[in-house]
């Protein structure tokens, strides 16, 4: 009983240190009308960024001349590699890598920030008895890869600065 009245006036405190909640930090200003666009077969990742920027706070836009900015995915590249193998020199172990290429211009097509990349990987065990599902959970971690990726390109551009016009 005697210490909620220490929690209340420790409260206003943690808001003047600068604490957020994890996800509590909204994207600068000059991002506030997207659109994200790059060619048809990044439709996924597009798709995924879109929802993420929305969420974050940003409005999307059909055109570029609607918006302040635009980002364009530029590439992704799916790799997978072999980390280890059984006696019978069969691969065991496998690393994913997805790796994400974006840009930011203004409407009329110039640079705000040049092609920059995100990496993420992760590991995986293969079991020759298990194919099917070792087929599912190798989908699903490019999900969560992908995933992860845009995460990250959200959260740089949150704390990036654009260049001036």
């Amino acid at each position: 009983m005697g210490g909620r009245p220490l929690l209340l006036l420790l409260l206003p405190l943690l808001g003047a240190c600068g604490f957020h909640l994890r996800g509590d930090v909204s994207l600068p200003a000059w991002l506030e009308r997207v659109q994200v666009t790059g060619e048809p077969r990044y439709g996924k990742t597009i798709e995924m960024l879109a929802h993420s920027l929305r969420a974050a706070g940003a409005t999307l836009v059909e055109r570029a001349a609607q918006g302040d900015v635009v980002i364009v995915v530029e590439g992704e590249q799916r790799q997978r590699r072999v980390l280890s193998v059984n006696s019978e020199g069969r691969p065991r172990e496998y690393e994913l890598s997805y790796r994400l290429v974006y840009s930011v211009r203004t409407p009329a097509g110039r640079v705000l920030l040049p092609s920059r990349s995100v990496v993420r990987t992760k590991e995986y065990t293969f079991d020759e008895a298990d194919v099917l599902g070792k087929s599912t959970e190798r989908e699903e971690l490019w999900h969560e890869l992908r995933r992860r990726v845009v995460a990250a390109v959200v959260n740089r551009l949150r704390y990036s600065r654009r260049k001036p016009r």
